[in-house]
Formats: C-alpha cells, structure tokens, sequence
C-alpha cells in the first residue's frame, strides 16, 4: 500500500512538472518582489479608514507576498498605493418591532501596483461584513470601526489571486 502511495504521487508530481504548472503565488510573488513602498492617500472624511487600509495592506504584503517595506521611496523598487473608494452600510433584517437588527457593512479598495519600469495595474476589490446589535442599542462608531475593518481586510485577501492573474 505503501509503495503505491509513492508511485502515485511520483506521477502527479512528474505530471505538474511535465505541463509545466505553477502556482499563482509564483506569479503573484514576482510581481511584487523585492522592497517594497506602500502609500495609502489620507481622505479627510475617512482618515480612520485609510489608516486600516495601510495598515492591512502592510500585513498582507509581508505576509503573504514575503516582501520588505520601505518608507524610502527612492530605495524602492515595487510601489503599493491603496485607496478607500466606498463604504455603505445597509440594513438586512428588522426586528418584531421595525428596528434593524442584522447589517451589512461594505467597502470597495483600489489597489494600485508596479514594479521600477513596468506599467501600474489596477484593482479595484469589493467584500462586507454582516454584523448584528443587540436588542435595545444602536450601531456605535466602534461597531461600525470593527466591521469596516473586517470588511477591508476579506477584500484584500483576493487581491492575491487577482495580482497573479494580471502578471500572467
């Protein structure tokens, strides 16, 4: 049993390799190598947002793409600028009594990125958040904060995939 085990993944191996697959992260990781400068504009109605934008977009690189920030620009040789392009907030479910108890929080992100000598690339990524109240309160700007915030960071979580279509 053991021995067809290894023959079948000898031939799934050989037949990735044969066809010559690789994985979106290859491509992905090659468009943005190296160090890397982010820069998210500050909208003044929505400077919080920006922050969270920044902030989730360094994680992300770091994380998932294994680059080095910088804060230099001239030392840079990839350029990230992220920016907030929506947030709505719409009601999904009333209550007994007409009061909305159930929302949906979601916001729309434009990614811009290149590398030193290749054309910037566009993406324009989209996600919400539901999130509920509980009987008896309203939605509190820190409510509507945590959901913004999660809501950010499920949309940048695809622009690993969408990196990786564009550079093929």
């Amino acid at each position: 049993m053991k021995i067809v085990k290894i023959v079948f993944f000898v031939v799934i191996s050989l037949w990735f390799i044969g066809c010559g697959y690789k994985p979106t992260a290859l491509y992905a990781r090659k468009s943005l190598s190296g160090k890397t400068y982010v820069a998210v504009p500050i909208d003044i109605n929505n400077a919080k947002n920006s922050v969270l934008i920044k902030d989730a977009l360094v994680e992300l690189l770091i994380g998932k793409f294994n680059v080095q920030i910088t804060h230099d620009k001239t030392k840079a040789n990839a350029f990230v600028y992220g920016k907030l392009k929506s947030v709505s907030q719409t009601q999904l479910q009333l209550d007994t009594q007409g009061y909305a108890k159930v929302y949906r929080e979601t916001v729309t992100v434009e990614v811009k990125y290149y590398k030193l000598g290749e054309s910037p690339k566009v993406i324009t990524l989209s996600n919400y958040y539901d999130f509920t109240i509980n009987q008896d309160s309203s939605v509190t700007q820190a409510t509507k904060d945590e959901a913004i915030k999660i809501a950010i960071n499920k949309a940048l979580t695809d622009i690993f995939s969408k990196i990786a279509i564009h550079s093929v």
